[in-house]
């Protein structure tokens, strides 16, 4: 029961009981006396009534604005009434209702564009709980992170199948991580977080290396490469010359020691050769061409490369096994830049096998595919980050620019290509044909 009802029931009582005090006291009088008091009583109690009511509006007013915030119901406004004390009170809850109209306006549209932001953006953006399992992930961190839209949610970040949800699991706040993938893709990550109710709540920013990212980098190793080349060509030029000269006059040189010194000076000449090659080697990738697209038979091209190692494979007592398709796919390409492709990635398997070894070259129709594997030791995952890295190499005397060269012409031809480890061993790299 209400305040205000409660005192009304008191004050009726009261008048009441009151009323029949004093038509008790004026019994034997005059008649006249009782019918004022029945007339003065009411008409009080009736004045009391409405003091109240007037007393109780501004609690009233207040209790009503109470309900409608209550409700989050911020269109409604209140209306004077008259009541100075009441009005005042509608004055501040129109003026406070009002404001906070406006800011869950301003909310609603800033959240509005921030959702439209995140949604178009380029960058993967994941929010996670304090678990790092998945809240929301936009379209890109979908494609990022290989995962279908709408089927992340729940999914703690550790239990995707997916390089790069391990590489953020392993984040620290602030940290900012490269990712190489075996595709050739490459993948800034960071890990940050915004403030929730007093906590700290986590979320990642994956930025894919862009096209004009990648020119950039390959246009600082290229400037390096030009200018070692310049210099090493130009010192190695030189010092053929002078060794040339040197050996056309052979009558120059002690007759005692002449064997002996021309030899070392071929040998000579011999290094700066070799040394001439392992620079334009390196300009290759830097001077590479724009491809000029014919059609040309796939098969017909890879069983001229594989051929070509026929003596190498005997050497280590290994064999080729080629599975081409049968329907003779023809491929629209640059086939001198295809065959380089192909001769980079068997001269790798070929160097990963032991003796007695089997690498294998297979190719598909529907749509073209051109798989070639290897029953090697597969790649260790420090390889594996690093694999496409300029100038990185296993190898102890490779150059580190085989996959690089690769990499750079399929990406040219617009070719989508995988470097896995099979499950039984071995590598296997795989390139697809839109």
């Amino acid at each position: 029961m209400k305040s205000k009802t409660r005192l009304l029931i008191w004050l009726g009582v009261v008048f009441a009981l009151l009323l029949a005090a004093c038509l008790w006291f004026l019994t034997g009088r005059e008649p006249w006396l009782k019918v004022g008091v029945e007339i003065i009583i009411p008409v009080l109690f009736g004045i009391t009534v409405i003091l109240i009511n007037k007393a109780f509006q501004p609690i009233q007013t207040i209790g009503k604005s109470m309900n409608l915030l209550r409700e989050e119901d911020f269109t409604v406004t209140l209306v004077k009434t008259g009541n100075p004390d009441v009005d005042r009170i509608v004055e501040v809850y129109n003026a406070m209702i009002g404001r906070l109209r406006e800011e869950r306006l301003s909310v609603r549209e800033k959240n509005h564009f921030l959702d439209l932001l995140i949604e178009s953006s380029p960058l993967g953006i994941v929010i996670t709980d304090f678990d790092e399992q998945i809240l929301e992930v936009n379209p890109a961190g979908c494609r990022m992170l290989g995962i279908p839209p709408e089927t992340g949610r729940g999914i703690l970040l550790k239990d995707l199948k997916s390089p790069v949800s391990n590489q953020l699991a392993a984040l620290d706040y602030q940290e900012k991580r490269t990712i190489d993938l075996t595709d050739g893709q490459k993948y800034l990550c960071r890990k940050l977080f915004f403030m929730d109710h007093g906590f700290r709540h986590p979320f990642f920013i994956i930025e894919e290396f862009s096209e004009e990212i990648r020119e950039a980098e390959k246009a600082a190793y290229g400037k390096l490469i030009r200018m070692m080349a310049h210099e090493v060509n130009n010192t190695v030029g030189s010092v053929n010359s002078i060794l040339m000269t040197v050996l056309d006059n052979r009558k120059s040189i002690v007759s005692e020691e002449q064997d002996e010194v021309i030899r070392m000076l071929e040998v000579a000449v011999q290094r700066n050769y070799r040394l001439n090659r392992f620079m334009q080697n390196f300009s290759d990738v830097v001077k590479l061409p724009k491809p000029e697209k014919e059609r040309f038979d796939l098969n017909a091209s890879l069983t001229s490369v594989v051929n070509s190692f026929t003596p190498v494979l005997s050497e280590k007592n290994s064999k080729i096994r080629l599975d081409l398709s049968e329907s003779a796919p023809t491929l629209l390409a640059d086939q001198s830049q295809m065959e380089q492709v192909f001769i980079n990635l068997i001269k790798n398997s070929i160097e990963a096998i032991d003796r007695g070894g089997t690498l294998t070259v297979c190719t598909l129709a529907d749509p073209i595919r051109i798989s070639i594997s290897d029953d090697g030791p597969g790649l260790s995952p420090q390889a594996r980050e690093k694999l496409f890295t300029p100038f990185f190499s296993t190898k102890p005397d490779g150059q580190g620019i085989g996959l690089t060269l690769v990499r750079e012409i399929l990406i040219n031809h617009g070719f989508p290509f995988q470097f896995t480890n099979r499950e039984e061993s071995g590598t296997q790299f795989e390139i697809t044909i839109p």
